[in-house]
């Protein structure tokens, strides 16, 4: 966990904030934004240097000593040709990190709602890619490992009132060894046994041994190469006999259905959102940064400069 990274309120303090300068050198110090830029039409580094803010908002720009050759300071993060300063996206950056909604912040940094709205869906777009890089978020599981898997839909109650829920059927899986996870909308919003089968093939390594409950939906995963046991849910949520138990899976869907939750306690549920939703909650518990107590928030607010200084590096 680095340790460069300091709060907004330290930052405010010290005095990085103060002139467009300091904020900057603040950026390259920590590379948040690349600390060397490369002429490739040259051949040589590029050197850093004032210029009108006609030519970029920022009043610096890197520029090529052998030839007129201009770049942004901003060039290959993913604030290239954003117009939010410098010393207002690490602002948004902090009131993300403590899980301020988009209205939340909007206030605080008097910017319009979607503009903060299109920079935190940059932020968990920045996480799926890490995921992504990092192989997290693909196969979890393998011979020797206990992975229990259950489905549950992420919306919310019709007029609020009865157990009907109208929304997505996700399928989840958690590995008791590892503690990895993995989230994935049903395609089709169904959950039989065709479309949970191509999910468990996709997200879980052949040998695990999978828990699970009853539903039908589950039946012959042992003839796909898993080691298949099951609890009776309506005889209680362990079994006597084996001791097989979804539990852990089941605690993740409330911290799940919690995190997926948009601003007024609205669930997301269309699903270029819940998807980023998910990975954002997957991201996090890989860091194990799904609880909300101080000391998660304090290693929330150092994993997230960290994720965006390899983004844009």
């Amino acid at each position: 966990m680095a340790q460069t990274f300091k709060s907004y309120e330290d930052l405010r303090r010290d005095g990085v904030l103060t002139s467009a300068g300091s904020c900057l050198q603040y950026y390259l110090d920590v590379e948040l934004l690349r600390p060397h830029q490369f002429c490739d039409t040259c051949n040589s580094y590029m050197e850093l240097k004032t210029c009108s803010p006609r030519r970029f908002n920022d009043g610096y720009c890197w520029s090529c000593p052998q030839a007129e050759h201009f770049r942004s300071v901003r060039h290959g993060s993913i604030l290239h040709k954003r117009k939010i300063s410098l010393s207002n996206f690490l602002h948004l950056l902090w009131l993300f990190c403590n899980r301020f909604t988009a209205c939340d912040a909007a206030r605080t940094v008097s910017m319009p709602p979607k503009h903060v709205r299109s920079h935190f869906k940059t932020l968990r777009q920045c996480m799926t890619e890490d995921l992504i890089q990092n192989g997290a978020g693909g196969k979890i599981g393998g011979d020797g490992h206990i992975v229990e898997v259950d489905e549950s839909k992420f919306g919310k109650r019709k007029y609020n009132s009865g157990r009907r829920v109208v929304g997505k059927w996700v399928l989840g899986g958690v590995s008791r060894t590892t503690g990895e996870c993995f989230l994935v909308e049903c395609p089709d919003n169904r959950r039989n046994h065709h479309t949970l089968l191509s999910l468990i093939k996709r997200y879980i390594n052949p040998g695990t041994t999978i828990l699970s409950d009853r539903w039908k939906g589950y039946t012959h995963l042992n003839r796909h190469g898993y080691i298949h046991l099951t609890v009776n849910h309506r005889r209680g949520f362990i079994d006597p006999a084996t001791g097989v138990h979804t539990n852990t899976c089941e605690g993740m869907w409330y911290h799940a259905k919690r995190h997926t939750r948009g601003g007024h306690g609205r669930t997301r549920t269309d699903s270029a959102a819940m998807d980023l939703a998910l990975c954002e909650f997957m991201w996090l518990k890989r860091f194990n940064l799904t609880r909300s107590d101080v000391s998660v928030r304090k290693s929330f607010n150092f994993e997230i400069p960290e994720l965006m200084k390899r983004t844009f590096g």
